[in-house]
C-alpha cells in the first residue's frame, strides 16, 4: 500500500483492525476510511453509507481487547436497526407523546437542518427528536412546517414528557462528603435533564453548579459557602468525563440561578479558571449560615 493509499483515519491500527474484521463478518464491505469513520457498502448492498466512530472508539478503549468484537457487533446492530426505524409521519400531532428535548452542542447545519433555539449562557443548543424504542430522530424544520406547527411549542410538549419519563429518585448523593448529586437513568436524556433541575432538585436559594460532560451524565451541586472552595472538583468531573465518555458535550461548569444559566468554571490553557458573574454574588447574599 502505497502513503497514498493509507487510512487518514487517526484511530490506532488495533482499533481499525477489530472494526474491519467485524465489519467484515457482518456483511459489510469497507469502501474507505476517513479521519472519524468509516465508508461501507450495507451487506444487502445498495448506496454507500457513512459510518462514525468516535463514540465507540471511546467504549472500547475502556474495556479489553477481548471484549471490542461484541461491542462493535452490538454498535452495527443498533445502527442496522436506526436506519429501519419506523417512518415520521407528516404531521407531528399524531406522535406527540414521543416527542424529546435534547440539549447539547449545536449542529452544523451545512450537513443537518433539525429545528434548535440557543440555551443562552451556555454556547449549547436545545432540539427537538423522536425518541422510537431503539433510535431517535431530530425534528427539522421541514418536519414543523408540514405540521403547521412552531418549535418552541413543541417543545413545551417534550419537557413534559420528559418530566413524566423522569424517575422521582432520579437524582441521586454521590457521597456523604458533599452534596453533590447525580442524575442517571441510561435512557439518553439524563443530560438533557438539567433543563428541569430547578424542579426535580430541593430548593437551593444561591443556586445550583452543573456538569453536563455528555449525553449519560448530570452533576448538580447547590451552591453554599462550604462548596465554593472545592467546587473546582466538579470540573475535574466534567473534563474527565468530557474526555472519556462517548457523546461527549461540554467540559465546562455553569451556575443556573433562577432559570438562568451562566458560564461558571472553563478550561484555559490547560487550567481550570473560575469567572463568576456579578450576579453570584447577590445570590450568596440568599444564604445564611457562616461562611468559610
Amino acid at each position: 500500500m502505497s502513503a497514498a493509499d493509507e487510512p487518514v483515519s487517526h484511530f490506532p491500527e488495533d482499533f481499525r483492525a477489530a472494526v474491519s474484521a467485524r465489519l467484515a463478518s457482518d456483511g459489510y464491505t469497507i469502501v474507505g476510511w476517513e479521519q472519524n469513520g468509516v465508508n461501507v457498502r450495507p451487506p444487502e448492498g445498495g448506496d454507500e453509507q457513512y459510518i462514525g466512530l468516535s463514540n465507540l472508539h471511546r467504549r472500547v478503549r475502556a474495556a479489553e481487547p477481548a471484549e471490542w468484537p461484541e461491542m462493535i457487533h452490538s454498535f452495527l446492530d443498533r445502527l442496522a436497526r436506526a436506519v429501519a426505524a419506523p417512518d415520521i409521519p407528516n404531521d407531528l400531532t399524531t406522535i406527540l407523546d414521543r416527542l424529546r428535548p435534547r440539549l447539547g452542542r449545536p449542529f452544523d447545519r451545512t450537513v443537518a437542518h433539525p429545528w434548535g433555539i440557543p440555551l443562552p449562557g451556555t454556547g449549547l443548543e436545545i432540539t427537538l427528536v423522536v425518541d422510537f424504542p431503539q433510535t431517535m430522530a431530530f425534528v427539522t424544520d421541514e418536519m414543523l412546517k408540514r405540521s403547521r406547527k412552531r418549535g418552541e411549542d413543541l417543545l413545551d410538549v417534550a419537557l413534559e414528557n420528559l418530566r413524566t419519563a423522569t424517575p422521582a429518585d432520579f437524582f441521586e448523593r454521590a457521597s456523604p462528603e458533599h452534596d453533590i448529586y447525580i442524575g442517571h437513568t441510561g435512557d439518553s436524556y439524563d443530560a438533557t435533564r438539567a433543563l428541569l433541575l430547578e424542579e426535580l432538585m430541593p430548593d437551593s436559594p444561591a443556586g445550583f453548579w452543573v456538569a453536563i460532560p455528555s449525553r449519560e451524565e448530570l452533576a448538580v451541586w447547590p451552591v453554599s459557602f462550604p462548596a465554593i472552595k472545592n467546587v473546582h472538583g466538579l470540573h475535574l468531573f466534567a473534563t474527565e468525563n468530557f474526555r472519556e465518555h462517548a457523546y461527549p458535550i461540554t467540559d465546562d461548569v455553569f451556575w443556573v440561578w433562577q432559570g438562568m444559566w451562566h458560564p461558571f468554571i472553563t478550561l484555559k490553557n490547560g487550567d481550570s479558571v473560575i469567572d463568576p458573574p456579578d450576579l453570584f454574588i447577590e445570590a450568596l447574599q440568599e444564604l445564611e449560615g457562616p461562611r468559610p
